[in-house]
């Protein structure tokens, strides 16, 4: 009795083809779950951010000239924070002046009122959402950028939620 040992070649491509299976199933579970953790650790730096603005505010009786680059360790003026600090950038988190009529005065500016702020958070994705929270108590996400201004994320029909 001749007996061998071993995998027939189908066999062998049975089973790619139902790892090919999983993995098709996985990746676009996996990565939906990275844009979440991405939206969620952003949110975190930005209520962390409205943290130090009202500290600031109870401080300097406004907002104005706030600048959060003691929080990052930084030595020159931000304008701007782009998140996460290492590695690949996929949000740029901005601090506005929204007292001002036109609302598009930073914080770190030499103008404005400083009476009331807006942190915009922007998605380098398209497929995640990107995130405003005002001092009036706002926050609402949308994940077409356009739809964000200083008063809200656009209509619920066009992608607007609440966070």
């Amino acid at each position: 009795m001749n007996i061998k040992n071993g995998f027939t070649l189908i066999e062998l491509m049975v089973v790619l083809a139902v790892i090919a299976v999983m993995t098709a199933i996985a990746m676009p579970l996996y990565q939906y779950e990275m844009r979440k953790l991405d939206a969620s650790a952003v949110q975190q730096e930005m209520l962390k951010l409205a943290d130090q603005l009202e500290r600031y505010k109870s401080r300097n009786f406004s907002y104005h000239g706030f600048d959060p680059k003691y929080l990052y360790d930084e030595v020159n003026p931000m304008s701007s924070v782009n998140f996460p600090l290492k590695g690949t950038k996929k949000y740029t988190i901005n601090l506005y002046d929204s007292s001002e009529a036109t609302g598009k005065k930073l914080l770190s500016s030499d103008s404005g009122l400083g009476q009331r702020w807006a942190i915009i958070a922007l998605s380098e994705s398209e497929k995640n959402y990107s995130f405003l929270f005002t001092s009036t108590g706002l926050r609402c996400k949308n994940k077409t950028k356009a739809n964000i201004n200083f008063t809200g994320c656009g209509a619920v029909n066009t992608g607007m939620e609440t966070w």
